[in-house]
């Protein structure tokens, strides 16, 4: 797939969608599930195949979900969103915040056998600043990257950033080996150098049917036992992981329920029905989705004035969406925020009064000002590929035929939206897409980054991201995190429908789960 801006943008959120981040149990948690066994295959339904196990070049769902099991980063997070170390062993920040040495950990081997060096932790995050949107973000703050010896990296900054280490545990910064970085398209690297520093790797690919993963034997784990999330050590149990491609929900829930499938993480309207077979355990995941309609700012949308923006928030019967999509209240959080209430660092209740309004009738006025009088036709691009997606858009399509306007709704799988989007910046005038709400800087957030594609960049956000990365206190990060989610309400630039909280449905012989998306080090199967 090629690179495109709209990419970079959503590289940031770990796929848009993605982000969703891998998880190992917590000691307690492996405990209750007694011993663990070791052997065995895991199959797992995933929506679509990955296309790319690059995970700069291709920020999709699928491929985020089976990439943090092969590749690792300086740092991680933990079951509470902290940054924690992972490839780094320690590190310090001289005093006046612009110098950090990270020394690397010893013995930690590519999945070819190679040690890690300095050197591809250098050529991997500057690789990150010129091809991902958040590593462009941070990019101007960096003077130089650099390697003093094989087991240590200087980063040098130009002016201090609150949230560098944060960022450096976020998508896009997985470290590689430098010999497979050399000469890259712009459509990244091919499965023959998809190789980390993780406790599984590749085995083999049915592109379209399905991807297996196999136990990397060299792996060198850390040893902290209680972090979760991902960080921490990770135990290979399992000898494969099979990511079977189910795009189709019914046969997902077929297969779950007939043992066709170990693991699932299935559409929210399916919750009730799979949460009642005393067959499956299903379980809520921390983090979740922000659900979000994009209007295009870009000339020739319709959106392009704000009063239509305006208009579209108002138009829209959210609570209504939300009951019609999003399946069980155990599952939906209405509220405008975008970051989940589990991410508590940057989460915030600014902008909530414009995100409860609702006028039909006003939006009717406005969006006749606008210069979209009834009659006007709609442009909606949206994908098969999640259904929630597609659902919004018909819902969509029925708001704004009672204030007499027509949708044109054009369907695609999820790499053909993508495209679509980009390749004709004023040719559509709302998208339907969710993001990634664990995500713990601005500058990884597609909502406040999303100008490359729908032209919503503005000095005042660039102003507002500045004031957080000058930030020295977790209290004044808070403050700006506030007025930036207010400003994205007065802007519009996204309008959230509601926060998603997302779940797994899996066999009760997956033992050692941490329940966190579909990381599977340190899970195992029960005897049957």
């Amino acid at each position: 797939m090629k690179r495109t801006p709209l990419l970079a943008a959503l590289a940031a959120a770990g796929a848009l969608l993605a982000g969703c981040m891998g998880s190992a149990a917590t000691g307690d948690a492996g405990a209750a599930d007694g011993p663990p066994v070791r052997g065995g295959n895991l199959t797992v339904a995933v929506p679509t195949d990955p296309q790319s196990l690059d995970m700069v070049a291709n920020p999709g769902q699928v491929t985020a979900h089976i990439g943090n099991m092969m590749y690792e980063k300086l740092f991680e997070v933990d079951q509470g969103f902290v940054a924690r170390p992972m490839l780094v062993d320690t590190f310090t920040t001289s005093p006046d915040r612009l110098t950090y040495a990270f020394k690397l950990r010893q013995g930690v081997t590519f999945q070819d056998g190679n040690p890690l060096t300095g050197n591809d932790v250098v050529v991997s995050l500057q690789r990150w600043q010129k091809s991902h949107r958040t590593g462009q973000l941070v990019a101007p703050d960096i003077d130089t990257i650099t390697a003093p010896d094989a087991a240590t990296v200087s980063v040098h900054l130009k002016r201090p950033r609150y949230p560098l280490v944060d960022e450096l545990a976020g998508a896009g910064t997985e470290i590689y080996e430098a010999k497979n970085l050399a000469g890259l398209p712009a459509t990244g690297f091919g499965q023959d150098r998809a190789i980390g520093t993780g406790p599984y790797k590749l085995k083999s690919w049915d592109i379209g049917q399905q991807l297996v993963l196999e136990r990397y034997d060299g792996y060198k784990s850390r040893t902290e036992e209680n972090w979760g999330g991902q960080a921490g050590a990770k135990h290979a149990y399992l000898d494969t992981v099979t990511y079977k491609i189910v795009g189709d929900q019914d046969a997902l829930i077929s297969g779950l329920q007939t043992g066709q499938w170990d693991h699932a993480m299935p559409a929210n309207d399916q919750y009730e029905t799979l949460k009642a077979n005393p067959n499956l355990v299903v379980h809520n995941l921390p983090g979740g989705n922000e659900n979000v309609i994009i209007p295009n700012f870009n000339p020739g949308s319709k959106f392009a004035d704000p009063r239509a923006r305006q208009a579209l928030n108002l138009l829209l019967d959210k609570p209504a969406i939300n009951a019609a999509t999003g399946g069980s209240k155990d599952l939906t959080i209405e509220t405008g925020a975008f970051a989940s209430p589990d991410n508590k660092a940057s989460y915030s209740a600014a902008g909530d009064d414009v995100y409860k309004q609702h006028d039909p009738e006003k939006a009717r006025q406005l969006l006749a000002e606008a210069g979209v009088p009834a009659g006007s036709t709609i442009h909606i691009v949206t994908t098969n590929s999640y259904p929630e997606f597609g659902k919004w858009a018909v819902l969509i399509q029925d708001e704004l035929a009672k204030i007499g306007l027509t949708a044109k709704i054009d369907t695609y799988d999820f790499a053909t939206m993508l495209g679509t989007l980009t390749k004709d910046p004023g040719g559509w005038d709302i998208t339907t897409l969710f993001f990634d709400s664990s995500l713990t800087s601005p500058a990884q957030m597609p909502a406040l980054t999303l100008g490359t594609l729908n032209g919503s960049s503005s000095p005042e956000r660039d102003g507002l991201l500045a004031e957080f990365n000058a930030a020295t206190t977790p209290e004044q990060a808070k403050a700006v995190i506030d007025k930036l989610q207010a400003y994205t309400w007065k802007q519009l630039s996204v309008i959230t429908l509601s926060q998603s909280k997302l779940y797994a449905a899996y066999t009760p012989r997956l033992k050692g789960y941490g329940d966190f998306y579909r990381i599977f080090w340190n899970s195992w199967l029960a005897a049957a």
